[in-house]
């Protein structure tokens, strides 16, 4: 198992707080490092507190900020391509949604750690660039609403 123990930020230890973190952790680590992992996530969540603000509510809310309700997937009908809106479960959202948070970190092209934090607290206030890229998909799934027809269920 691992040596990282969440408790250690923050009082409330219910289940779906563990399995966040647990899935944050597991997406974060790259060639099975995943150590390295676990003391990047601490040192992001002391930076969050240091900067007086609950790390674990700003972990939470910055998930659910970013969180997507569709995605658009590429239909081909009649040798024409639609991009068909598709609501998708609440487990593929989470996973969606810490992906871009930890996509454009990446991008970002400075030290992780710092670009991690401001991209948490960020995506906590809704000013960030992975809640701007949510937003745009449900933009653009709206505007795709009539295809909706080519979905197969």
């Amino acid at each position: 198992m691992s040596s990282f123990d969440p408790s250690l930020f923050s009082s409330n230890k219910n289940i779906l707080s563990l399995i966040l973190l647990k899935k944050f952790l597991k997406l974060l680590t790259k060639k099975g490092k995943q150590i390295k992992a676990e003391k990047l996530l601490k040192a992001v969540f002391l930076r969050i507190s240091l900067r007086k603000q609950s790390p674990f509510f700003t972990f939470i809310l910055a998930i659910n900020n970013v969180k997507p309700a569709l995605e658009l997937r590429s239909i081909k009908t009649k040798g024409k391509l639609f991009q068909v809106p598709f609501p998708i479960k609440r487990s593929r959202q989470i996973s969606l949604s810490i992906k871009t948070i930890i996509r454009t970190a990446l991008l970002t092209g400075r030290n992780l750690e710092n670009s991690l934090t401001d991209e948490l607290i960020n995506s906590s206030l809704r000013k960030s660039q992975s809640f701007k890229a949510t937003t745009t998909l449900h933009k653009l799934a709206f505007q795709n609403r009539l295809s909706t027809n080519y979905r197969w269920f």
